[in-house]
C-alpha cells in the first residue's frame, strides 16, 4: 500500500450498485403493545354448533317482566256468531188507532185460465153391479080375441078354511087368556166369513116372536101380511164387504164398505117392506171379491125385523 496522496480529495464517485441482501438479523425484542384498532366488519353467520351438554346447577330466578310490545295490526273479520235468544216481548204501545182507509174500487175480472191437461193414470177397476132398475111400463094391450064357447060347469069345491081373526091370536097365556105376539126378531152371526151366494145364517137368536125367522137357513118367512121394517149391521175385516137385502130372490137394496188395512170397519142398511103371506126376506153376499163379513166374541153382526102394521 502506498502513501496517501497529497492534494485535494476528488469528487465523489458514482453510487454503486446495491449489494446483495444480507442474511436476516437476529430477532429483535418485542415492542410495546399497540393501541386497539377499529372493529372490523362482522363476518357472515357461521353454521350452528352442536348442542351443548345440559348445564349443571339450579335454574336462575325469572327475569324482570319486559315492557309491552307495540300494538299489533287488527286481524281479519271473523265469521258471524250464532243468533242470540229472542228478547222478551215489549210492552204494548199507547196511541190512538188510525182511521180506516177508504174502500178501493173493485178490480177488473181476470182472463179465463187455460184448459188443464188431461189426467194421467190407468182407468179404475170395474165397479160392482148396480141395483136392479125399476120395472118398465106395461106394453100396449093386444087385440081382443074371439069369444070362445062357454065351458062346462065345474064341480063345486070344498068350503075354504076360516080366516084368522084380526091381530092373529098368539100363544095361550098363564091365566088362560090369549096373548097377542107380534112377528119380530133379532139374530147375531157367530161364525165370520160366511158363504157367498146363499142367505147369511145369523144363528144366535136374541128374540124370535112367532118363530118366523129360521136360524138354520137365515130366512124370515112372512106369516102375517103387512108392512115390515128390516135392518142389518155388519162388520168388515180382511176384505171389503158387499151385502144385499133380498125379498123372494130379488135384491131390494145393497150396502158396500171398502176394507182399510189395519182397521175394523162397519156398515149397515135398513128398509121398510110390504110383505104378503109366504114372502121370504134374507141377507146375502153377491160376490166373492167382497166377502169380508166378520163376527167375533165382542164384534157382532146382526139381522133384525118386525111388523109395523
Amino acid at each position: 500500500q502506498g502513501y496517501p496522496g497529497i492534494g485535494k480529495p476528488g469528487l465523489p464517485g458514482m453510487p454503486g450498485k446495491p449489494g446483495v441482501m444480507g442474511p436476516p438479523g437476529p430477532r429483535g425484542e418485542m415492542g410495546p403493545k399497540g393501541e386497539v384498532g377499529p372493529m372490523g366488519i362482522p363476518g357472515p353467520q357461521g353454521p350452528p354448533g352442536p348442542h351443548g351438554l345440559p348445564g349443571i346447577g339450579k335454574a336462575g330466578a325469572p327475569g324482570l317482566q319486559g315492557q309491552p310490545g307495540p300494538k299489533g295490526e287488527p286481524g281479519m273479520k271473523g265469521p258471524p256468531g250464532a243468533p242470540g235468544i229472542p228478547g222478551p216481548k215489549g210492552e204494548k204501545g199507547i196511541g190512538i188507532p188510525g182511521l180506516p182507509g177508504l174502500k178501493g174500487p173493485p178490480g177488473l175480472p181476470g182472463p179465463p185460465g187455460p184448459v188443464g191437461l188431461p189426467g194421467v193414470g190407468k182407468p179404475g177397476m170395474v165397479g160392482f153391479p148396480g141395483p136392479q132398475g125399476p120395472l118398465g111400463k106395461p106394453g100396449p094391450p093386444g087385440e081382443l080375441g074371439l069369444q070362445g064357447p062357454p065351458g062346462a060347469p065345474g064341480i063345486q069345491g070344498p068350503p075354504g078354511l076360516p080366516g084368522p081373526p084380526y091381530g092373529y091370536m098368539g100363544k095361550k097365556g098363564k091365566a088362560g087368556g090369549a096373548v097377542y105376539e107380534m112377528p119380530a126378531f133379532t139374530a147375531e152371526l157367530l161364525t165370520p166369513f160366511p158363504r157367498v151366494g146363499v142367505p147369511v145364517k145369523f144363528d144366535k137368536l136374541l128374540y124370535n116372536g112367532r118363530q118366523n125367522y129360521n136360524p138354520q137357513t137365515g130366512i124370515f118367512t112372512c106369516e102375517i101380511p103387512g108392512v115390515y121394517y128390516f135392518a142389518y149391521h155388519v162388520h168388515c175385516k180382511g176384505a171389503s164387504v158387499w151385502v144385499a137385502l133380498f125379498k123372494n130372490n130379488e135384491p131390494l137394496m145393497y150396502t158396500y164398505d171398502e176394507y182399510k188395512k189395519g182397521f175394523l170397519d162397519q156398515a149397515s142398511g135398513s128398509a121398510v117392506v110390504q110383505l104378503m103371506h109366504g114372502d121370504k126376506v134374507y141377507v146375502q153376499m153377491p160376490s166373492e171379491q167382497a166377502a169380508g163379513l166378520y163376527a167375533g166374541q165382542y164384534v157382532h153382526s146382526s139381522f133384525s125385523g118386525y111388523l109395523l102394521y
